[in-house]
């Protein structure tokens, strides 16, 4: 299993037992109902167990089974709403 966090690497991903944590960043972020159109589609995606969008940061932190789902298809989720995503680079 490999653990990592956004102070130990240039990606912002974590594995917790049988799920995995990864922050996007989001374009396209103007409005309150981007943050809900968002939360909305990352939550349809099978094995998504959490989402926390933040508009001011215009990013979306979402929690899931990898056994379930990928970050690609997350990914795929919120750019088919509108919303393309990358994972987030700290800095």
């Amino acid at each position: 299993m490999q653990t990592a966090s956004a102070e130990a690497t240039a990606v912002s991903v974590q594995n917790k037992n049988s799920s995995q944590s990864v922050t996007l960043d989001m374009q396209n972020m103007t409005c309150a109902m981007c943050k809900v159109t968002i939360k909305k589609a990352l939550q349809g995606v099978e094995g998504v167990q959490k989402v926390s969008v933040d508009g001011d940061s215009k990013i979306a932190d979402v929690t899931f089974d990898p056994q379930k789902t990928s970050i690609e298809a997350l990914i795929k989720a919120t750019t088919n709403a509108g919303y393309p995503a990358t994972v987030h680079q700290p800095k």
